[in-house]
C-alpha cells in the first residue's frame, strides 16, 4: 500500500497544519494515473474529528 504525503507549496505539512484559502493548490491523485489539477480553495468545515476542503477546479 502507498504512502500518500501532503505537500503545501512544496513543503510537506505538519499534522494540524493551516490551510490557507486562496489560489495555487494543485490537487493530486494518489493512486492511478498521475492526475492533477490546480485549484482554489474556498471554504473548510470542520465536522467533529474531520475536516472538509471546499474546493474549486476549472473544467
Amino acid at each position: 500500500m502507498a504512502t500518500s504525503e501532503i505537500t503545501i507549496r512544496g513543503k510537506k505539512a505538519k499534522r494540524g497544519e493551516r490551510m490557507t484559502k486562496g489560489k495555487k493548490w494543485r490537487l493530486a491523485r494518489v493512486t492511478g494515473q498521475n492526475l492533477v489539477f490546480v485549484g482554489t480553495l474556498l471554504e473548510t468545515i470542520n465536522m467533529g474529528s474531520r475536516r472538509i476542503a471546499i474546493f474549486s477546479v476549472p473544467k
